[in-house]
């Protein structure tokens, strides 16, 4: 029958047991713990039996602990959904240059537009033949004196003159409000690219 220890000798707790091992008693992996109980019910613990312990003995086989990795693994990379692609690494540098391009285009496309449309209105001052009208031209007469014109002509009893003549009509008025109304309109479009140049690149 195994021995049992007297009473008020101390036993050694797992904790205990467990401290001793991890700091005291260096093993190979392959090491064994003994626990040596003498005929006096005391307790003690070591690597060897002693010569000639007549006490009760117990082997405790101890599993040595994974040496630490020299070289921890890498990280694995994020994985994504299949047929996603890893969003590229934005370039702030490429994207303000893409930016200001952009709106160098459009103020430039807004500026030529205006160009074109001041040299339409400069162009078109001349009067095309559908758009006179003819109206009649009273000048006063003097006794005596001839028509200021030779398509002029007197009413019989009457000091004016009546004189046909012909000036720009409604349709070259409107004409010249819609070439005015272009450049009107250029020159809003030029403002709004300017800002939006400026308020991009800034």
């Amino acid at each position: 029958m195994p021995r049992r220890s007297r009473p008020g000798v101390p036993r050694l707790s797992l904790a205990a047991l467990a401290l001793l091992v991890a700091t005291a008693i260096p093993f190979a992996a392959d090491a064994k713990l003994y626990k040596l109980v003498d005929k006096n019910g005391k307790v003690t613990y070591g690597d060897k039996v002693p010569k000639g312990f007549d006490g009760e003995v117990t082997e405790i086989a101890i599993d040595a602990p994974p040496p630490p990795a020299a070289n921890p693994p890498p990280s694995a990379p994020r994985a994504f959904p299949a047929g996603q692609e890893q969003p590229a690494k934005r370039d702030i540098n490429t994207e303000r240059k893409v930016a200001r391009a952009k709106f160098q285009s459009a103020l430039d496309a807004a500026r030529e537009k205006l160009a074109a449309a001041k040299k339409a209105l400069a162009d078109g001052g001349e009067i095309a033949e559908d758009e006179f009208q003819v109206i009649q031209q009273r000048i006063a007469a003097q006794k005596d004196v001839p028509p200021p014109r030779s398509n002029c002509f007197q009413q019989p009893g009457a000091m004016v003159w009546i004189c046909p003549v012909q000036a720009p009509g409604e349709k070259y008025r409107d004409r010249q409000k819609s070439l005015e109304d272009a450049v009107s309109a250029a020159e809003a479009e030029v403002a709004a690219a300017e800002d939006a140049y400026r308020r991009g690149t800034d």
